[in-house]
């Protein structure tokens, strides 16, 4: 599903270009550096731990994308997961063009 979101809701302009991986990502390097530091300076030292901070706050980035987007009507609502949380998709008009 982050996959999808990526490449179908979120312009790239909105995204960061990682040059190791190739793709769009939703954190820049700064960012991931930034994350890990300040949980080396929390105590969270295991690299398992890190890793799922900046996970979260990789979907923190998207969420917040998506919450923007959809305020401005540049998506929508198509339906709701099992979570009941919001699946997005295009604008309506994208639809109907298709």
């Amino acid at each position: 599903m982050y996959k999808h979101i990526l490449n179908n809701l979120i312009p790239a302009d909105d995204l960061h270009w990682c040059e190791e991986e190739k793709k769009y990502v939703s954190l820049s390097r700064d960012d991931i550096d930034q994350i890990a530091a300040t949980c080396l300076n929390q105590g969270i030292d295991k690299l398992d731990d890190i890793m799922k901070v900046i996970e979260w706050a990789g979907f923190i980035r998207i969420g917040e994308i998506l919450w923007r987007n959809f305020l401005s009507g540049g998506i929508r609502v198509v339906g709701f997961d099992e979570q009941g949380d919001p699946k997005f998709g295009p604008r309506q008009e994208e639809v109907n063009d298709a």
